[in-house]
């Protein structure tokens, strides 16, 4: 009887490991196919993070124009950064040269658009000759304003006249055929719209001759 047992024991034996077997071939196949699924090849990643990635314009940097003068190598017109100083300027410009007088000047100061920067030499006093490039170049600016005769200037020609429209020029020459011609130029306060503040910002283009 025992003899006829083992056989039967053997099978179970068999059958239980062919179960394990299959059992493990199973846990194997699912586990690769949930990590599959979480997995993100190269590609896929680039996508995913550039979907993520905000696009951030490039902010362009406002420049001043400044106008170097005096004891430097290379004195001119230079485009700098805004709240760029002095010192970077003056490396910019190669540096100043042996008879600059370095003590008068402020290299932290922050440069403006439009500022005029004069390197006094040694002896030379800064403020004086700061004074000097700046009232060249207003000199300059003021010869370059236009002037406007204001008795037989067209209605086109009178709006070149900082502040001057349309409405205020045809305001103007209906005021000069009422009226005749201005005999100064201030009268032309006496114009419809044209007040005291309009005046100051207009008088250095203005002219009755």
């Amino acid at each position: 009887m025992a003899r006829l047992l083992k056989p039967y024991k053997w099978m179970v034996v068999g059958g239980f490991i062919l179960v394990l077997i299959i059992a493990g071939v199973i846990i194997i196949k699912n586990q690769g196919h949930q990590s599959s699924k979480h997995t993100i090849l190269p590609k896929e990643a680039a996508a995913v993070s550039a979907k993520h990635v905000k696009k951030t314009k490039p902010k362009k940097v406002k420049e001043v124009v400044i106008d170097l003068k005096g004891a430097v190598k290379h004195p001119g017109v230079y485009q700098m950064k805004a709240g760029d100083r002095v010192h970077q300027l003056l490396k910019k410009a190669g540096g100043t040269v042996k008879k600059a007088d370095e003590q008068q000047i402020n290299l932290a100061a922050v440069l403006q658009d439009g500022m005029v920067v004069y390197i006094p030499s040694k002896g030379e006093k800064a403020v004086q000759a700061q004074t000097e490039a700046t009232a060249s170049v207003k000199e300059s600016e003021e010869e370059q304003t236009e002037v406007v005769n204001i008795n037989n200037a067209s209605s086109k020609e009178l709006q070149s006249i900082p502040g001057v429209g349309p409405s205020k020029a045809d305001a103007i020459v209906a005021y000069r055929e009422e009226n005749g011609s201005f005999q100064k130029i201030e009268d032309i306060t006496n114009v419809t719209g044209i007040g005291e503040k309009s005046f100051e910002k207009m008088k250095s283009s203005l002219s009755v001759n």
